[in-house]
């Protein structure tokens, strides 16, 4: 038996508690949770750098120049790398980039001042980076990430743009191996989800071998 300890940001990534606003849900509640839940990811090992002196650039115009983003944070400290992520195929940027500092502390300075900052008529988010600093990470692309917005209807929590909520009432894991078996069943079966006739949550179902 163990007790739950709720805190607002997580401190190891967990694709089913990031999908819940306080971080207590038990069953996943969208298709991409269950994807981030299968997914078998591992950091990129030709990633170089201290990760703790780097920081995640995100929702960048696609039209933003290298050099307009290295001016923006130029202003916190002495830059060391850059990276503009871009499609291997188009060359096109893909709206996020990494800026790692000479200093950590510079790195700190610009989550703190940067976040949020328009460029190109666009609020960027600037954040840690999670693939080398949050154990168990996924990616966005795989259903995992943090923050998200309401349109994609695939938030993730546990991040500091959006950390866990307090649980209105305290929540105590009954037993942890239990915990462990649903979640891995989960990996184990092909989930099929249907459209509830009643309301817009998506509920689980088994797919059927007998028609009506």
């Amino acid at each position: 038996m163990s007790t739950y300890k709720w805190e607002p940001i997580a401190r190891s990534y967990d694709p089913l508690k990031a999908g819940s606003i306080d971080g207590t849900d038990t069953i996943p509640h969208d298709h991409g949770i269950v994807r981030a839940m299968q997914a078998e990811y591992k950091p990129n090992r030709l990633v170089v750098g201290d990760p703790k002196a780097t920081v995640f650039v995100g929702r960048l115009n696609p039209c933003t120049e290298d050099s307009s983003i290295k001016k923006v944070f130029s202003r916190c400290g002495k830059i060391k790398n850059f990276r503009l992520v871009r499609d291997i195929v188009t060359g096109f940027s893909r709206g996020y980039a990494f800026v790692e500092y000479y200093d950590k502390y510079d790195a700190v300075k610009a989550q703190r001042e940067l976040d949020k900052t328009v460029i190109d008529d666009k609020e960027i988010l600037v954040d840690a980076e999670c693939e080398r600093l949050l154990p168990g990470w996924i990616p966005r692309r795989l259903g995992g990430g943090l923050s998200g917005k309401k349109e994609s209807g695939q938030l993730r929590f546990g991040g500091k743009e959006r950390p866990f909520k307090k649980p209105i009432l305290p929540f105590n894991m009954r037993d942890r191996k239990e915990e462990i078996d649903n979640r891995n069943s989960y990996k184990e079966k092909n989930l099929y989800y249907s459209r509830d006739r009643y309301s817009d949550r998506h509920v689980p179902y088994k797919k059927s071998r007998h028609h009506d």
